[in-house]
């Protein structure tokens, strides 16, 4: 559900990424001197082709056109953009055209690590995942380029749910009915593990079982033994089964509302046609009332635009070094 890249001079998105690379090549790699020799050159060429039908099968190129542009607008302000985060510094056209500043090739850093065909099928195409770093400060001026680029309702941020998982869960039941102490409540939930850190093995338990705290019972069993068990019927025993249980059952429950903290969504379509708008607390604006994955199982692409202090302070620094002389 990309928007259309506006390419100049009636441009076809293959044709102007095509462009862009050949001018990243040039000032880049040519003029750089990485290409001085034959046996570099078919290496940078076959990296790129390699990268290039991978795009070009997934009908990516509005998609790399779209964070080039936010990228260029950034840096054409004479603000400072991060040279590149995560897996996304591995792919050798997002270095041609301005993506990001590091040279996959020279520190051996992978594409398909980054992004691969076998990421999709006929039926769904998986996007890649760039993060851009800008200035904390200048980050709604970033968002306001987007709105007047595409339309101010084709772009949107995204709400996200706080939700009781785990340790918040059983923390929450125990707060509640006022169980036990704060000292022993730490001293449940650090038996507790965070989903990211065991997120592949509830993927693999049934869907009727599957919950941190379950798992949690079955692998920190002697940990937890003091608190509650399960018993060889698999059912919860012990002098906090009812709290534990209870705690399972909220698993999930939404508790919080906010705004996603970089995610913007650009869509081809007026997204209040296509997904609830909702207000938000600070602002008169409405936000898109789906969180990331629901809009993207949707068809919508988020792109994340994050606001890093860090980049305000070494702006500062540079203007105050111009000043001094």
């Amino acid at each position: 559900m990309l928007p259309a890249f506006p390419c100049p001079s009636g441009e076809t998105e293959e044709d102007y990424l095509k462009e862009l690379c050949r001018v990243g090549w040039k000032s880049l790699l040519i003029d750089g001197d990485k290409v001085s020799k034959p046996e570099d050159k078919e290496k940078y060429l076959e990296r790129f082709k390699e990268e290039f039908d991978v795009i070009k099968g997934a009908n990516l190129f509005g998609y790399f056109l779209i964070v080039q542009d936010i990228i260029k607008y950034v840096n054409d302000q004479g603000w400072l953009s991060g040279p590149g985060r995560g897996s996304a510094a591995g792919c050798l056209i997002s270095y041609l055209i301005g993506i990001t500043k590091i040279d996959p090739l020279e520190f051996d850093l992978l594409f398909s690590r980054f992004y691969n065909a076998g990421r999709n099928s006929a039926d769904h195409i998986s996007l890649p995942d760039i993060d851009m770093d800008v200035p904390a400060k200048k980050r709604d001026g970033v968002l306001l380029y987007l709105k007047n680029k595409y339309g101010h309702d084709h772009v949107s941020q995204m709400i996200t749910f706080g939700r009781l998982q785990g340790r918040s869960a059983i923390k929450e039941v125990l707060r509640i009915n006022e169980a036990c102490s704060f000292a022993e409540m730490n001293a449940i939930t650090k038996s507790i593990p965070n989903e990211a850190e065991i997120s592949d093995q509830l993927a693999d338990m049934d869907d009727e079982d599957r919950s941190i705290i379950r798992w949690a019972l079955i692998n920190n069993a002697d940990d937890l033994r003091d608190f509650c068990n399960i018993d060889e019927d698999g059912k919860l025993s012990g002098d906090y089964a009812e709290y534990f249980d209870q705690a399972i059952k909220i698993e999930g429950t939404f508790k919080t509302q906010g705004k996603h903290a970089a995610g913007v969504v650009i869509s081809k379509h007026e997204l209040y046609n296509v997904c609830p708008m909702v207000d938000q607390r600070d602002s008169s604006e409405k936000i898109a009332g789906l969180e990331m994955s629901d809009l993207e199982s949707l068809g919508h692409v988020k792109f994340d635009v994050l606001g890093l202090s860090l980049l305000d302070k070494l702006m500062f620094i540079k203007d105050k070094e111009t000043i001094n002389g």
